[in-house]
């Protein structure tokens, strides 16, 4: 079992930090590739998180309604 990260893209040019709006998944919980994670927002878009990979979210690193920096890991993956 490996470790995948899950990070902030980045959004455009000025961009440098983006609201956590709302959390879709808990920790424990399976997620397929391709699974919408979070729901983001930055000055000028919301934007969707989805997983890249399939396994079991074991870390939350934000929270919702918390100001994070583009490039940042908020959720862990373990893939199976």
């Amino acid at each position: 079992m490996s470790k995948h990260e899950i990070k902030i893209p980045k959004m455009g040019q000025s961009t440098v930090e983006v609201d956590l709006i709302n959390w879709l998944v808990e920790e424990g919980q399976r997620v397929a590739a391709g699974a919408i994670l979070a729901e983001i927002e930055s000055e000028k878009a919301t934007v969707e998180i989805e997983s890249d990979v399939a396994g079991t979210v074991s870390e939350i690193r934000v929270r919702a309604g918390d100001t994070t920096e583009v490039g940042a890991t908020i959720c862990v993956i373990d893939t199976d």
